[in-house]
């Protein structure tokens, strides 16, 4: 349960394309960086994994801002940006924009404390279980964000992944393509594109 992004995908990427999701996602890391989204390895530590076959990141497990009971987060109708006033949120109010069953809603992606949640994990080949069964061609992966900061980097990478792999993999969300515009507008910025991005 919680705020999940989903993709099908075909189970190998050619290298060239993949390549080129590589150097893109690497070339907005350091504008997520300054838009208050920082990456840890897979594990909430160390540093994120862009290697030649595989991007793997989650985010900072002690990332120091203050703990505050949150629940399970969803964004609030309207949401976007990522929170920086660690303190004012902390004191109650700020980014706190409701409730659902589960934990608060968000107006803007911020923690409880711990900015680290699911690991997101995007390889050029991906494993196959024993028994998994591809569903028309296709493998089912997904990353539950919380709608944590780094949210906004798996956003990031999907819409560069479905620029560059094309029919090779299909996003969709919990959230609608309105929970994705912050996501589109830095890849359209710093890419130049993102705009023809839409959730399958």
């Amino acid at each position: 349960m919680g705020y999940t992004h989903y993709w099908r995908r075909e189970r190998k990427f050619g290298r060239a394309e993949f390549g080129c999701v590589l150097a893109d996602f690497a070339r907005v890391v350091p504008v997520l960086e300054e838009l208050g989204v920082v990456l840890a390895g897979p594990l909430g530590d160390g540093c994120p994994v862009v290697l030649a076959d595989e991007i793997s990141f989650n985010g900072v497990l002690a990332c120091g801002h203050p703990r505050r009971p949150l629940g399970i987060a969803w964004p609030a109708p309207g949401a976007g940006g990522v929170c920086l006033a660690y303190a004012q949120a902390a004191s109650g109010d700020g980014d706190v924009g409701g409730a659902w069953f589960a934990g608060r809603q968000l107006r803007s992606r911020s923690c409880d404390g711990d900015c680290s949640y699911e690991s997101f994990w995007l390889g050029r080949v991906r494993p196959v279980a024993a028994g998994e069964r591809p569903e028309d061609g296709r493998y089912l992966d997904f990353c539950k964000t919380a709608f944590k900061p780094y949210d906004l980097a798996v956003q990031v990478c999907l819409v560069i992944a479905a620029h560059h792999l094309g029919d090779g993999i299909t996003v969709s969300s919990d959230g609608s393509l309105a929970d994705w515009q912050d996501a589109i507008a830095v890849s359209q910025a710093v890419l130049g594109y993102g705009r023809a991005f839409a959730l399958g």
